[in-house]
């Protein structure tokens, strides 16, 4: 079997029964993107200070645009849906490695649409609000850093996803999120800002920047790691 082609066919007939959620996607990252956009917007031209919920915003909403909103999403909770998808899979039998790799091809699609919605967004909103000099080159760095870390997470969350129960996994996103939270005010506390950094960096380096090319390369590395390492334990795990 060619668990590419599988995994491909998989992802193409979730997309169609869940493309109503779509709707509530698009939306989701238009409204965030207008809320930071508006954070960055509306600082002093020259003044890049901004408070740490802006950092923390980002950290915390990056990691979804790896995301697509469907039925199994919004229900894992209730319904431990994704353990409900691998029994499932189990019975038809779909090898695991093809369930990895349809989450992957997820991963990928939701990054492309999300992100231009996320950072175009942001980019657009910046832009009507002041004519700051960030330049669209800026922005597309700009993304591509915060994506290589989007990537990192997102191996993160797959690992939660298919090796824990719906609870389990919600109190292990909790714990991130409080994680990220912490980094956030912690980088203030000490004079810094994630967002502000990443901004300027990406501004003076544009595609040299080396920020951007060690995220992406981290990102890609964890990500390929952890995925290697949930489909490993995918193998022992109960789905009793």
């Amino acid at each position: 079997m060619d668990s590419w082609k599988d995994a491909w066919f998989i992802f193409k007939k979730d997309l169609r029964n869940d493309r109503l959620y779509l709707i509530w996607n698009v939306i989701f990252m238009l409204y965030v993107a207008l809320m930071l956009g508006s954070l960055v917007g509306a600082r002093e031209e020259t003044d890049y200070v901004m408070n740490p919920m802006v950092d923390f915003l980002m950290l915390a909403m990056v990691p979804f645009t790896g995301f697509f909103f469907t039925r199994r999403s919004f229900n894992y909770i209730k319904g431990d849906t994704y353990t409900q998808m691998l029994r499932y899979y189990r019975v038809l039998p779909i090898p695991l490695k093809t369930v990895i790799r349809e989450r992957l091809i997820q991963l990928g699609a939701a990054m492309l649409l999300n992100s231009v919605l996320f950072y175009g967004g942001i980019y657009l909103v910046t832009k009507l609000m002041n004519n700051s000099g960030l330049g669209l080159g800026t922005f597309i760095v700009f993304a591509l850093t915060w994506n290589g870390y989007g990537l990192l997470i997102n191996g993160v969350f797959i690992y939660f996803e298919l090796l824990k129960k719906g609870k389990v996994y919600l109190w292990l996103t909790f714990l991130l999120m409080l994680g990220l939270g912490l980094i956030a005010f912690a980088a203030n506390w000490f004079g810094g800002n994630l967002m502000s950094f990443t901004l300027e960096f990406s501004r003076q380096h544009l595609v040299r920047s080396p920020l951007m090319w060690g995220t992406l390369a981290v990102g890609i590395v964890g990500l390929a790691s952890l995925s290697s390492v949930t489909l490993r334990k995918l193998n022992q795990r109960d789905l009793g």
